[in-house]
């Protein structure tokens, strides 16, 4: 065994014991009061529950143990980021890569805590994701779009992935959404079947949400409070459906004029609709990190260019992490709530110039 997987296996083990020691907490406290009411065949999206059917799936395995749909989840990250990084030994040189796998990801607060200790399943969408970058770049395109779409069938937003994992070079394969959509269309008609149109209702949640932690549009909505001006800057919140759609939209049509990878056009275009949306819950961070430490696969200037500027907005999300669990009280609670509600601006900023930086006109690929 090489030394890169005796790390590996080590690493993964410290995971695992992190993940147990973490117990029931955070998000993991709601997601086993969604899967009780799936076990007891009640409707799981009567609490605040915000996620697709396959969430809903993990409530099979409650009865083995409360913590095993986390270890579950753990484990299928650490597979992921298990293949990626001895893929990435096999393909470059280690020091091509190692700062950039270290930083976005494997030293990276937020995934060590989001998905290790507190058991978010963020960490179980970045394992399906990771997955479709490693089956699309190896030429499984079919692979990779029911990856995609499981991963979209557990939390919503990996469908904004999909088109940008279809094309490449202004090149369409429409195998990766056909295979996508498909998969979601199964999944969302077994989710009906057996609880009707009630998960319909997270979708709905999710729309209806307010202005949260890194979203820029939580100090803009406390602040048009404060100054009595709350129902223009409410109605800013209320509209970012259609913000986040055009942006979208926008990068999709941007990254084919630039004629980007699929790769690329993945971690920056998905980076921008996060960036554009209002609920700003770091965990949602996690997928597009992974995307990051994913970049070096491509072993293009470009790519690397992207990881390497994505590095400071990586940094900034670990150590906000870690002032999360760390500074008491913890999750910026009561005299701290002050972070909660202006970490949005300097999240905003850092991730403008991430953007501007990446697709100013000199950055471009000739045609």
């Amino acid at each position: 065994m090489s030394r890169i997987a005796l790390l590996l296996v080590a690493c993964a083990a410290v995971a695992l014991g992190l993940t147990v020691i973490g117990g029931v907490r955070h998000d993991y406290i709601y997601y086993l009061e969604q899967w009780q009411l799936v076990l007891g065949g009640q409707d799981p999206w009567s609490t605040n529950n915000a996620y697709g059917p396959l969430h809903n799936a993990f409530a099979l395995l409650v009865p083995i143990h409360p913590l095993a749909p986390k270890v579950v989840a753990a484990a299928a990250l650490l597979l992921a980021s298990g293949l990626l990084v001895l893929t990435l030994e096999r393909d470059r040189a280690i020091p091509e890569w190692r700062t950039v796998y270290l930083l976005a990801f494997g030293l990276n607060a937020l995934p060590i805590i989001s998905v290790y200790w507190f058991g978010n399943n963020d960490g179980f969408v970045a394992a399906l994701v990771i997955g479709a970058v490693l089956a699309r770049r190896d030429g499984y395109l079919v692979l990779a779009g029911v990856l995609l779409g499981l991963a979209t069938l557990d939390k919503y937003y990996p469908a904004l992935l999909i088109p940008f994992f279809a094309f490449d070079d202004r090149k369409i394969d429409t195998r990766v959404i056909i295979s996508a959509l498909a998969t979601i269309i199964v999944g969302m008609g077994i989710g009906i079947m057996l609880w009707g149109r009630a998960l319909i209702e997270a979708i709905a949640f999710g729309v209806s949400r307010d202005a949260t932690i890194l979203s820029i549009f939580r100090p803009i909505s406390v602040v048009g409070r404060n100054l009595g001006v709350g129902d223009w800057t409410d109605l800013l919140v209320r509209a970012n459906g259609p913000l986040v759609l055009l942006v979208w939209i926008a990068a999709i049509a941007f990254a084919w004029r630039r004629r980007d990878s699929w790769l690329v056009a993945s971690c920056w275009g998905f980076f921008a609709v996060l960036l554009a949306y209002k609920v700003g819950h770091q965990q949602f961070w996690v997928t597009w990190l992974a995307l990051v430490a994913c970049l070096p696969l491509a072993n293009r200037p470009d790519a690397d260019r992207l990881a390497r500027l994505s590095l400071p907005y990586a940094t900034f999300l670990s150590l906000f992490q870690l002032g999360f669990v760390l500074i008491q009280p913890e999750y910026f609670r009561g005299p701290n709530e002050w972070v909660k509600d202006y970490v949005g601006i300097p999240s905003v900023l850092l991730g403008a110039a991430l953007l501007l930086s990446f697709l100013r006109p000199a950055s471009r690929r000739p045609s």
